[in-house]
């Protein structure tokens, strides 16, 4: 497990529980944070005993409140990695799918990187916004882009030209919030999320994660005729998690699935 100074990381039956622990600025990143972050992430990925990861962050006043505008962190090196702002918001291509739950409010950058995760889990306190244009900066780590993705653009744009807050209920209203529970509920109920999705084979995820993203840009034929052609798909159907799940269908037994790779 890397070390790491701006979040804990945790390992336990399949789950990695990512935690932003920088309360004093609202969980807000800097530079270092962001890298930390990427690090953090890249290792998700390469570990095969990590089959899902859940961010969220410290306290229950804020997920993240965006970039440190008060702390740039260190100056040498880019604001953040390759894969972006938290180490998620440019992290194309991810299989391995990510909760985020949303223990406070979750402002500019930290509410895109609720949207580049999977699901969002909020607590009923938890508020969004991507607030950039009122200090003089735009959403431009995947937010603009993503809203309008979720939303369509008119009901994106009305969020996005206003910099308006929204409340955890008002996100579950638009679909952006898969479920609103009470704060002291909330790790239990990404939890609960992560258990459901663990019941399927890793290889289905990463199969359906492909087909999903090669919709982007595509039309629903073009990505229905070049799927079977993806690498995810060639291996779900070539491998041994499509076997086992008939095998122990049949059987009447809990399916034992291959760590992902």
């Amino acid at each position: 497990m890397l070390e790491t100074r701006h979040c804990t990381v945790t390992l336990a039956d399949r789950i990695m529980t990512v935690t932003i622990q920088r309360p004093e600025r609202r969980n807000a990143l800097n530079a270092d944070a962001c890298h930390e972050l990427g690090a953090v992430f890249d290792e998700f990925e390469r570990d095969p005993a990590a089959w899902l990861a859940i961010l969220t962050g410290a306290g229950a006043q804020s997920f993240c409140a965006g970039a440190d505008l008060r702390d740039a962190g260190d100056r040498s090196r880019p604001p953040v990695p390759a894969s972006g702002f938290a180490g998620l918001v440019a992290r194309f291509g991810r299989r391995k799918p990510v909760i985020a739950a949303v223990n406070g409010s979750a402002m500019g950058g930290g509410f895109e990187a609720a949207l580049a995760c999977d699901v969002i889990v909020a607590a009923e306190h938890a508020a969004f916004g991507l607030t950039e244009p009122r200090v003089g900066l735009a959403a431009l780590g995947g937010g603009i882009q993503r809203l309008i993705r979720e939303l369509g653009p008119k009901r994106a744009t009305a969020l996005l030209l206003t910099a308006r807050k929204i409340s955890a209920r008002e996100a579950q209203a638009l679909g952006l919030v898969a479920e609103v529970v009470p704060g002291d509920q909330l790790l239990a109920a990404a939890h609960r999320w992560a258990t459901e999705i663990l019941q399927c084979s890793p290889a289905s995820i990463a199969a359906t994660q492909a087909v999903a993203q090669s919709l982007d840009g595509s039309s629903l034929e073009a990505s229905m005729r070049g799927m079977f052609a993806l690498p995810e798909v060639k291996s779900l159907l070539t491998g041994p998690d499509a076997r086992e799940g008939v095998q122990a269908f049949a059987e009447k037994r809990p399916p034992r699935w291959t760590s992902p790779t």
